[in-house]
Protein backbone atom coordinates (compact mmCIF):
# COMPACT_ATOMS: atom_id res chain seq x y z
CA UNK A 1 0.00 0.00 0.00
CA UNK A 2 1.29 3.31 -0.54
CA UNK A 3 1.50 6.09 1.88
CA UNK A 4 2.12 9.43 1.76
CA UNK A 5 5.43 9.54 2.77
CA UNK A 6 6.09 7.90 -0.74
CA UNK A 7 5.08 9.97 -2.63
CA UNK A 8 5.26 13.83 -1.11
CA UNK A 9 7.78 16.48 -1.97
CA UNK A 10 10.34 16.42 0.91
CA UNK A 11 11.92 19.85 0.15
CA UNK A 12 9.64 21.78 3.13
CA UNK A 13 10.35 25.70 3.45
CA UNK A 14 9.26 26.92 6.95
CA UNK A 15 9.12 30.82 7.55
CA UNK A 16 8.36 32.94 10.97
CA UNK A 17 5.34 34.81 10.27
CA UNK A 18 6.59 38.17 10.98
CA UNK A 19 7.77 38.58 7.00
CA UNK A 20 6.68 40.71 4.20
CA UNK A 21 4.62 39.45 1.55
CA UNK A 22 7.92 40.35 -0.59
CA UNK A 23 10.00 38.55 1.21
CA UNK A 24 7.97 35.72 1.46
CA UNK A 25 7.57 35.93 -2.51
CA UNK A 26 11.58 36.28 -2.63
CA UNK A 27 12.13 33.14 -0.59
CA UNK A 28 10.02 30.81 -2.83
CA UNK A 29 11.67 32.23 -6.20
CA UNK A 30 15.05 31.42 -4.57
CA UNK A 31 14.25 27.81 -3.37
CA UNK A 32 11.37 27.34 -6.43
CA UNK A 33 8.50 26.21 -4.39
CA UNK A 34 5.20 26.92 -4.82
CA UNK A 35 4.74 27.38 -1.40
CA UNK A 36 5.87 27.95 2.52
CA UNK A 37 4.57 26.71 5.49
CA UNK A 38 4.38 29.59 7.94
CA UNK A 39 5.24 28.92 11.82
CA UNK A 40 4.87 31.23 14.78
CA UNK A 41 7.08 29.98 17.92
CA UNK A 42 8.89 27.83 15.84
CA UNK A 43 5.54 25.80 15.34
CA UNK A 44 3.35 25.42 12.04
CA UNK A 45 0.35 27.88 12.10
CA UNK A 46 -0.69 28.15 8.17
CA UNK A 47 0.79 27.88 4.93
CA UNK A 48 1.32 30.95 1.75
CA UNK A 49 1.20 29.63 -2.00
CA UNK A 50 1.57 31.30 -5.00
CA UNK A 51 -2.08 31.90 -5.60
CA UNK A 52 -2.11 33.55 -2.12
CA UNK A 53 0.09 36.23 -3.39
CA UNK A 54 -1.57 36.32 -6.35
CA UNK A 55 -5.52 36.45 -5.35
CA UNK A 56 -5.13 37.89 -1.85
CA UNK A 57 -2.24 40.92 -3.05
CA UNK A 58 -1.88 41.30 -6.74
CA UNK A 59 -5.46 41.14 -7.73
CA UNK A 60 -6.44 43.33 -4.68
CA UNK A 61 -4.08 45.97 -6.00
CA UNK A 62 -2.10 46.01 -2.47
CA UNK A 63 1.67 46.58 -2.52
CA UNK A 64 3.44 43.35 -1.58
CA UNK A 65 5.98 45.24 1.35
CA UNK A 66 3.41 46.22 3.36
CA UNK A 67 1.32 42.81 3.70
CA UNK A 68 1.98 41.21 6.49
CA UNK A 69 2.60 37.68 5.87
CA UNK A 70 0.14 36.47 8.07
CA UNK A 71 -2.78 38.38 7.42
CA UNK A 72 -2.68 35.96 4.00
CA UNK A 73 -1.62 32.95 5.71
CA UNK A 74 -4.24 30.11 5.30
CA UNK A 75 -5.23 28.35 8.31
CA UNK A 76 -5.29 26.10 10.04
CA UNK A 77 -2.59 24.02 8.12
CA UNK A 78 -4.59 20.41 6.43
CA UNK A 79 -2.36 17.58 7.61
CA UNK A 80 -1.83 13.80 7.27
CA UNK A 81 0.47 11.18 8.89
CA UNK A 82 3.16 10.41 6.91
CA UNK A 83 1.64 6.85 6.84
CA UNK A 84 -1.66 7.97 5.69
CA UNK A 85 -2.65 5.94 2.75
CA UNK A 86 -2.62 7.83 -0.15
CA UNK A 87 -6.10 7.09 -1.18
CA UNK A 88 -7.09 8.58 2.52
CA UNK A 89 -5.05 11.61 1.64
CA UNK A 90 -6.64 12.35 -2.09
CA UNK A 91 -10.41 11.79 -0.30
CA UNK A 92 -9.01 14.76 2.45
CA UNK A 93 -7.85 16.95 -0.67
CA UNK A 94 -10.86 16.35 -2.76
CA UNK A 95 -13.34 17.25 0.67
CA UNK A 96 -11.06 20.02 0.93
CA UNK A 97 -11.07 21.42 -1.80
CA UNK A 98 -7.55 21.81 -1.99
CA UNK A 99 -4.30 21.77 -4.02
CA UNK A 100 -2.11 20.52 -1.16
CA UNK A 101 -1.60 18.79 2.01
CA UNK A 102 1.07 19.21 4.88
CA UNK A 103 3.05 15.66 5.73
CA UNK A 104 3.38 16.13 9.55
CA UNK A 105 5.39 13.83 12.19
CA UNK A 106 4.10 15.24 15.78
CA UNK A 107 4.66 19.35 14.90
CA UNK A 108 7.49 18.69 12.05
CA UNK A 109 6.79 19.43 8.62
CA UNK A 110 8.53 16.46 6.16
CA UNK A 111 6.92 17.28 3.01
CA UNK A 112 4.18 18.75 0.79
CA UNK A 113 1.22 16.49 -1.17
CA UNK A 114 0.50 18.48 -4.54
CA UNK A 115 -1.78 17.33 -7.29
CA UNK A 116 0.91 17.03 -9.24
CA UNK A 117 2.74 14.51 -6.70
CA UNK A 118 -0.61 12.49 -7.45
CA UNK A 119 -0.21 12.89 -11.09
CA UNK A 120 3.57 11.47 -10.98
CA UNK A 121 1.77 8.84 -8.71
CA UNK A 122 -0.61 7.95 -10.84
CA UNK A 123 1.36 8.28 -13.57
CA UNK A 124 3.70 5.43 -11.88
CA UNK A 125 0.35 3.36 -11.10
CA UNK A 126 -0.69 3.37 -14.27
CA UNK A 127 2.59 2.49 -16.00
CA UNK A 128 2.79 -0.97 -13.40
CA UNK A 129 -0.34 -1.87 -13.34
CA UNK A 130 -3.63 -1.34 -13.72
CA UNK A 131 -5.00 -2.11 -9.93
CA UNK A 132 -5.75 1.21 -8.36
CA UNK A 133 -8.59 3.34 -7.44
CA UNK A 134 -9.08 4.64 -10.87
CA UNK A 135 -12.59 6.78 -10.18
CA UNK A 136 -10.89 8.47 -6.98
CA UNK A 137 -8.05 9.61 -8.85
CA UNK A 138 -10.34 10.83 -11.56
CA UNK A 139 -12.41 12.68 -9.34
CA UNK A 140 -9.39 14.55 -8.32
CA UNK A 141 -8.47 15.42 -11.61
CA UNK A 142 -11.80 16.45 -12.24
CA UNK A 143 -11.67 18.35 -9.12
CA UNK A 144 -8.84 20.33 -9.85
CA UNK A 145 -9.85 21.00 -13.34
CA UNK A 146 -13.20 22.65 -11.47
CA UNK A 147 -10.75 24.71 -8.78
CA UNK A 148 -8.62 26.19 -11.62
CA UNK A 149 -11.29 27.37 -13.37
Amino acid sequence: MTVARDIMSSKVITIESNLSATEIAKIMDKNKVSSIIITKDQLPIGIVTERDLVSKIVAQNKKPSEVKIIDITTSPLVVVSPLAPTDEVAEKMIEKKIRRVVVMDSDQPLGIITVTDFVKHLHGMLADSQNYNKNLYEQLIEDWEDWMS
